[in-house]
């Protein structure tokens, strides 16, 4: 009898496969009690396989594929840095001396605690980050002799679907190159880390099917149906039939999108438009190049600055590394925002300023870089000299004001002055924009234009400032909308009176990325897109198949609506002709 499971799709397709179940919970450790002599020994080899754990991180890191997701390295250089935390590295030594108890106890002890405690915070984007530091602690605990997980088992796993717990960004470097045809997990909300990562894997792959573990039954048929967040158990011979056919209409989907690689963006009734990409450390060039995006939108210089060994990138590091992006870039342009530091991404340099109680609202962003003149005056430093070699703008981080983008300007002039006394060159016509996610910002856009020559429209923060919803926190998450009639209205209105102004703007958030809201924001005026490389085929397509003036006088009448249902049927409408893989 087939039985239907329901997650949450991260894409890629139709997978078939024997289920593999891998538990790693730590709820079924056992506790041991050691004799003292045994007490020094354990901690060794507690000690060992913390080492090996950060050896395995760094060897992923440093092994990255090149078409893997943006966000991997930045991951993998978090779960490094929580390795030295000392509620990491030392308190599991320290209950294995004071309880005399094994590693493997320590480790579920520490765990829980830890899990108490994000859930004890009062910040729900914080509570989040419970998963990011529970897997590195299940990562060490498959790390003692006799929990490691072999993923290049070729006889076992060969096309076999992955059913566990969990997984980490980490574990998704293994399984690019594993013999999995895909996975479901317990857990997972739609804008966890892993499911960020999952999606740009282009690998079938539904999370957040709750007790599947408990459904599944080991080498048994199933199938994931990672379009529509669907698993199914044990199918029969029709439902597998029906799901054979589908995969490989998926699969002729995909071979079609490589065709269009090269083809100019352009509409069915003439419009141009383009495609930017968004990355995150310099080795995501390549895939910038592959897909042939028109440039790069978003650079998100943020993740530079993490290091497992509290190392400040210092100029000449980050001048090398935007250099090497402007050699593969070549002519092309490339958009650096300066570092988005603060809330969740927070290096541990940055501790001096303390943890605020809302770090969404706090020093964050555009703030902390005007606190850290000599941080802020570095990194515009560097990314001034590597203008000289290629064609960058410069991109201001969560400005509510145009006094604060001011601010920014004004450090950049500093900067500038700097580099002229050293006589070291560089693009003293550098263009300056102002990335559009606060309210504030959206509403005030006038006033930003006089230093702007650009902006950029943040939808993921801007959303969720919008409606007050921590899309992070899976009790509220599914009121984070995007189509919500108010997240409409601003977009729209930041679009319409940038383009009023002659002011390019493009939108760089998750939203740019979504197939089934390309033809509502080209109906808004959007001609800039910025987004994952995965996602620029996807895109790419939906544009060569639209008309503008077709989708304009629809995308009206959506705008007009304040009803989510006929918002929601609207753009079913705007879609219906279309198939949105």
């Amino acid at each position: 009898m087939n039985i239907a499971l329901h997650g949450i799709g991260l894409g890629g397709g139709i997978a078939i496969g024997q289920a593999f179940i891998l538990d790693k919970d730590l709820e079924d450790v056992a506790q041991f009690t050691l004799e003292d002599s045994e007490v020094a020994t354990e901690v060794l080899r507690f000690e060992n396989a913390l080492r090996s754990t950060r050896k395995e991180l760094e060897y992923l890191r440093g092994n990255i594929p090149y078409d893997a997701p943006a966000e991997l390295g930045a991951f993998l250089s978090l779960n490094i840095m929580m390795l030295s935390d000392s509620q990491i590295a030392q308190a599991p030594v320290e209950l294995i001396k004071r309880e005399s108890c094994n590693a493997e106890w320590a480790i579920k002890l520490q765990a829980d605690y830890l899990s108490h405690q994000f859930d004890e915070m009062e910040d729900e984007y914080l509570k989040e980050r419970k998963t990011d530091v529970v897997q590195v602690l299940e990562r060490i605990f498959r790390n003692l002799e006799g929990n490691k997980f072999d993923w290049n088992d070729e006889g076992k796993f060969e096309r076999g679907i992955l059913v566990t717990r969990d997984l980490s960004p980490a574990d998704l470097v293994h399984f690019k190159d594993s013999n999995f045809a895909g996975f479901i997990t317990d857990f997972g909300s739609r804008t966890s880390h892993t499911a960020i990562v999952g999606r740009n894997l282009d690998i079938p792959a539904v999370v957040g099917v709750a007790n599947a573990r408990q459904f599944v039954r080991e080498d048994e048929i199933i199938i994931v149906d990672g379009i529509q967040g669907v698993v199914i158990i044990n199918p029969d011979k029709i439902v597998l039939n029906e799901y054979k056919r589908r995969k490989k209409e998926w699969l002729e989907s995909r071979q079609k999108l490589r065709a269009i690689r090269k083809d100019e963006t352009v509409t069915k009734d003439g419009v141009k438009v383009e495609i930017f990409a968004n990355i995150e450390v310099p080795d995501d060039v390549e895939d910038v190049k592959y897909n042939n995006a028109a440039g790069i939108g978003l650079f998100r210089s943020e993740f530079l600055f993490f290091s497992q060994d509290n190392h400040i990138a210092s100029e000449e590091e980050q001048f090398e590394a935007y250099l090497k992006v402007v050699k593969v870039m070549k002519k092309l342009p490339i958009t650096i925002r300066t570092a988005d530091l603060g809330a969740d991404k927070n290096p541990l340099w940055n501790s001096p300023h303390g943890e605020a109680e809302n770090p969404a609202l706090g020093l964050t962003g555009i703030r902390l870089s005007l606190a850290e003149h000599g941080f802020f005056r570095t990194q515009l430093r560097a990314i001034l000299r590597a203008s000289h070699y290629g064609k960058i703008q410069i991109m201001f981080p969560m400005i509510s004001s145009a006094w604060e983008l001011k601010q920014a300007v004004n450090q950049l002039e500093l900067a500038k002055e700097e580099l002229r006394e050293e006589k070291i060159p560089f693009d003293n016509e550098i263009k300056v924009g102002s990335m559009i996610e606060i309210p504030a910002a959206a509403l005030s856009l006038k006033g930003i234009f006089n230093y702007a020559d650009f902006i950029s429209i943040g939808t993921n923060d801007l959303i969720q400032y919008l409606l007050a919803i921590d899309r992070n926190d899976e009790s509220v998450s599914y009121l984070y909308d995007p189509l919500h009639p108010a997240v409409l209205q601003v977009i729209s209105h930041v679009i319409r009176t940038a383009n009023k102004e002659n002011i390019p703007v493009s939108i760089c958030g998750e939203m740019a990325g979504n197939v089934k809201l390309t033809r509502l924001l080209l109906g808004m005026g959007l001609r800039k897109f910025s987004m994952y490389s995965a996602n620029i085929l996807n895109v790419k397509k939906i544009i060569l198949n639209s008309d503008v003036t077709d989708i304009a006088n629809k995308v009206s009448k959506i705008l007009r609506s304040e009803s989510r249902e006929r918002i929601y049927e609207l753009v079913d409408q705007l879609n219906e002709d279309i198939e949105l893989f």
